[in-house]
C-alpha cells in the first residue's frame, strides 16, 4: 500500500502516470502554477487538451470535496446509495 508521496519512488507507475499523479497533487495543493517542472512533465506525456481535462477533473473533485465538507455531508457506506423521497418539499 502506498501512502503519502510513496508513489514518487514506486515502480508500480510509469513516468506518464507519475506525471499525472504529481500534477493532480500540485493542483489539489494549489502549487501547480509555481511548479514548472510538474507542468513540463505533463507536456512531455500529454497534449494541451489532455492537460486541460486532467486539470479540470482535479478541480471538480476538489470542489465536490470542499462543498461536501462545508455542508457536513456524510459519505455513503459501500453498497448503499442515497434514498430520495418523493414529495413537494
Amino acid at each position: 500500500m502506498l501512502t503519502g508521496d510513496g508513489w514518487r519512488d514506486s515502480e508500480l507507475f510509469s513516468d506518464k502516470e507519475r506525471a499525472a499523479i504529481c500534477w493532480a497533487d500540485e493542483v489539489t495543493n494549489l502549487r501547480a502554477k509555481q511548479n514548472r517542472a510538474a507542468f513540463e512533465a505533463m507536456q512531455e506525456h500529454f497534449n494541451a487538451r489532455q492537460i486541460v481535462e486532467l486539470t479540470v477533473l482535479c478541480g471538480m473533485w476538489n470542489l465536490s470535496g470542499r462543498v461536501a465538507e462545508a455542508l457536513h455531508l456524510v459519505v455513503e457506506p459501500p453498497g448503499k446509495r442515497i434514498e430520495f423521497q418523493d414529495g413537494d418539499d
